[in-house]
């Protein structure tokens, strides 16, 4: 699916980090998504039938605000497990040096900066994922993510396939296992930075009946 730009109920509902209620419990799967649920024989496990998701629709941001309260809105739509949104700002150190002139920020301000790269990671770790999981309304258990460079890019890779604070027979009784994936990344020629988040479901696979 193509990616979009999203109008919702986060248009009209300012974002508010420290009054958003936490998810407590889990509820049935909306009846919607089995539109997007294919069954498909397994090939390695004859008799035994997986279910394959469609990919949600990619929706792209480029206000961190905006992207936060779409994921804040998910989780009040009840797909806290089955979203991708991406965005692409400038982070706040950035906007404050440069006073939010983005015609001021420095030339150097990009990941071949030590200081630019302390403070990403340091915005990354202390403020974007623990905003997120006040958005998501659950935890996510990110550790401390791995770190790959190359020539002119840096991404620090986040992955949380933990039960998010749920009980396991919670999760069973409605059939809510998923795993998050983030992805952060910025380059050698830019203060930009890209923001890839994605929550997917991971299907139970059904034994094939007689």
């Amino acid at each position: 699916m193509g990616a979009q730009k999203k109008k919702n109920k986060s248009d009209a509902v300012p974002l508010d980090l420290d009054n958003i209620k936490p998810l407590e419990h889990l509820q049935p799967v909306p009846k919607a998504r089995s539109f997007s649920v294919t069954s498909v024989e397994s090939v390695e496990e004859p008799g035994v039938v997986k279910q394959v998701i469609a990919p949600p629709t990619v929706r792209e941001f480029d206000d961190l605000e905006q992207f936060e309260a779409f994921v804040r809105d998910e989780t009040w739509d009840n797909e806290f497990d089955y979203f991708h949104g991406r965005l692409h700002y400038y982070p706040p150190f950035v906007m404050k040096e440069c006073h939010d002139d983005v015609e001021k920020i420095k030339t150097t301000a990009n990941k071949n900066s030590k200081k630019f790269k302390r403070n990403l990671q340091h915005h990354i770790k202390n403020h974007l994922i623990k905003d997120l999981s006040k958005c998501c309304g659950y935890e996510l258990n990110f550790d401390k993510g791995e770190m790959t460079e190359s020539f002119d890019k840096l991404v620090w890779v986040f992955r949380d396939e933990t039960d998010h604070g749920f009980s396991k027979e919670e999760e069973d009784l409605y059939d809510r296992h998923w795993k998050l994936e983030l992805d952060v990344s910025c380059h050698n020629d830019s203060a930009m930075v890209d923001v890839d988040f994605k929550a997917i479901p991971i299907l139970t696979p059904k034994e094939e009946e007689a």
